[in-house]
């Protein structure tokens, strides 16, 4: 055999191979699309396949913001549509992540307590819950809006560690950092913290907690002035997460697989 014929053989060989090898191992682009499309059809939210996000995003700044008012329940509350938001969402929430769920009481105000109340029957008893940052925005004498943001991080030295940043916040969001020395920023002082909120007048709490369930789930939790802002939880193979909860206009939510 002349080698031009061996090499046009071991080019066919070669060829043949990597057919071989992409049509038995290689994932169908169609059957993950029509993976997507049953989550999306049956939840009636936009379904991605990708992974969940370690952390929480704060909620973003809003340089009107005013100081938070009191919790009111439903029938009350300053956004009528919330409670019926809140009912479709977990109606969603319950097929995305195949649960069994209680039904939200419209008699009582929605926090995590009784958001809890509705969720935990597959999930179980909370065993621990940890505080992964909290976020305090502040409008100072000036009319300057500003962010003490502190994020707690597990360290093996010390147990846990704490990291500050303080920023500022231009009319259209834009922020801006506030010079801080670095022992200021590792580890920051509880007297020190409160000095920078005595800077202005407070006019937004936020806090992101990891809750640890019985069933071995972990819901990540965003509260803002002590509502809802932001929860995701994965469960029986998939990632249902919502944001903007804190209001019926900005309620949105996501059904995602797993991969």
């Amino acid at each position: 055999m002349s080698k031009k014929s061996a090499l046009i053989l071991s080019l066919v060989a070669a060829v043949l191979l990597i057919f071989t090898f992409c049509h038995f191992y290689g994932g169908s682009p169609d059957e993950t699309a029509d993976e997507t499309l049953a989550v999306q059809e049956t939840t009636g939210v936009p379904a991605e396949s990708v992974a969940p996000p370690v952390k929480a995003e704060p909620p973003p700044v809003d340089v009107s913001a005013a100081p938070p008012s009191a919790g009111f329940l439903p029938t009350e509350m300053e956004d009528p549509g919330k409670f019926a938001a809140y009912q479709q969402k977990l109606k969603e929430m319950a097929v995305c992540l195949n649960m069994q769920m209680n039904t939200l009481d419209p008699n009582v105000e929605i926090n995590f307590d009784t958001f809890n109340q509705v969720i935990n029957p597959d999930l179980g008893d909370i065993v621990t819950q940890t505080e992964e940052w909290t976020a305090t925005d502040i409008r100072t004498k000036g009319g300057e809006l500003r962010r003490i943001y502190i994020e707690n991080a597990p360290s093996i030295e010390a147990g846990s560690s704490r990291t500050l940043k303080y920023e500022a916040f231009s009319a259209d969001g834009t922020a801006k950092a506030l010079p801080l020395s670095k022992e200021q920023m590792s580890n920051p002082s509880d007297a020190l913290v409160a000095s920078l909120e005595a800077d202005g007048e407070v006019v937004s709490r936020s806090i992101s907690r990891r809750i640890y369930y019985q069933n071995g789930d972990d819901l990540l939790l965003v509260e803002k002035n002590g509502r809802i802002f932001s929860f995701e939880l994965t469960h029986d193979g998939a990632t249902f997460r919502c944001s903007g909860a804190d209001k019926a206009s900005s309620f949105q939510c996501q059904c995602r697989n797993n991969p």
